[in-house]
């Protein structure tokens, strides 16, 4: 997957902008308020507003018009933030700086100044491990790999350069406590997979001025909370519903003498829905007379009545829950799903994380009895 699809979320067509601040700012400022001009072209955003926004608080610093597909910010704001520029679908992101040229295309910055520049270099050391893992990628399939081959050959380069991603922003963090450690923060904190113990190594060195922000604190709030989830640990309950209206908790479920597979997942979620056919419907049909093992659902983050609409027309084997909100990705800290965790039988939490074939033999290697 392209950096682009990492740090952006969508695609648009148009022309370029650029983001300039009347005078320059030193890297390793901090909270120095900063005089900008945001200014370039955008097609097809006539007579619309651009607003721009600051990613930590979200708050609205600045909005203008688009005329003749021109549009121009002025103003100061209290810091080199890291920022968004949006009309409805139509974004780009960059750092607040002396100059900044971004890439509406690509949504984030092409060239500029001081800040920009090591941005840039940021950017592109992400994207050499992103592009590594696109040609493995290409080049498996090429050969004829497919699920669930593919995803665990795939998956040991992913970890082979899981450490050198994560010192990657560990170094941006410590270098730069303006917006481009604001950007590392995010990208650190959000990562796949990150435990507790490889947050608060980072943590402990973060700059004081990046400990101070709302993203920094709602991350350190959730590895909190992780720590309480992982394997080793007792499940947590929460209350829920079953599909025909009854209340119910995922004690009911669960330290019953068995083992279960939580799927936590999302009517919205594509990805949940591709591991469910891809490897928890053969894993219930090779399962579904053992005794020693559950698959139960949990619908979390998700709308009353399309939960509803997809379980129908879904058809899943096994048991849901829903109405669950967004509880269990709170007690169990993650943001992402899907989620897929094994309980043992006695309620204690064996692993997490699980998905395709890590899911398949970690389930086979309890089930398994030893020689």
């Amino acid at each position: 997957m392209k950096i682009v699809k990492l740090l952006l979320l969508a695609c648009v067509a148009s022309r370029t902008i650029t983001c300039m601040a009347s005078s320059q700012i030193q890297v390793n400022h901090t909270n120095s308020q900063i005089d900008y001009i945001v200014k370039g072209q955008v097609d097809g955003l006539d007579g619309k507003m651009l607003y721009m926004s600051d990613y930590d608080n979200h708050n609205t610093i600045d909005s203008t018009l688009v005329a003749n597909g021109n549009f121009q910010f002025k103003g100061s704001y209290e810091r080199p933030a890291y920022v968004r520029i949006e009309s409805g679908r139509n974004f780009a992101n960059c750092i607040l700086d002396s100059l900044v040229v971004i890439d509406f295309e690509r949504h984030f910055p092409s060239s500029g100044s001081n800040i920009t520049n090591k941005f840039l270099e940021l950017i592109s050391e992400e994207q050499q491990l992103e592009d590594e893992l696109d040609k493995f990628g290409d080049e498996l399939r090429s050969h004829g790999f497919e699920q669930p081959e593919f995803g665990e050959i795939y998956s040991h380069l992913f970890y082979k350069l899981r450490p050198k991603r994560l010192q990657l922003y560990k170094q941006a963090i410590a270098d730069n406590p303006n917006g481009i450690g604001e950007y590392a923060v995010r990208q650190y904190g959000g990562f796949w997979g990150l435990t507790p113990e490889e947050w608060d190594e980072m943590y402990e060195s973060i700059p004081v001025y990046l400990k101070s922000l709302s993203q920094t604190d709602d991350y350190n709030k959730r590895y909190t909370t992780l720590r309480n989830a992982m394997p080793g640990k007792p499940f947590i309950d929460f209350d829920a519903k079953t599909v025909d209206g009854k209340d119910v908790k995922l004690s009911d479920y669960v330290g019953k003498g068995k083992y279960v597979l939580l799927d936590f997942w999302a009517s919205w979620c594509g990805p949940c829905k591709e591991e469910a056919e891809e490897t928890l419907r053969p894993l219930y049909e090779k399962y579904k007379d053992d005794d020693r093992l559950m698959i139960l659902g949990v619908v979390t983050w998700d709308n009353h009545d399309r939960t509803m609409a997809a379980i129908e027309k879904l058809k899943y084997p096994w048991p849901q829950i829903i109405d669950t909100g967004e509880t269990p990705m709170k007690l169990y800290g993650f943001s992402g799903i899907p989620m897929i965790i094994l309980i043992g039988p006695d309620g204690t939490i064996i692993e997490r994380e699980l998905r395709g074939p890590r899911l398949v033999n970690t389930v086979e290697s309890v089930l398994t009895p030893a020689e």
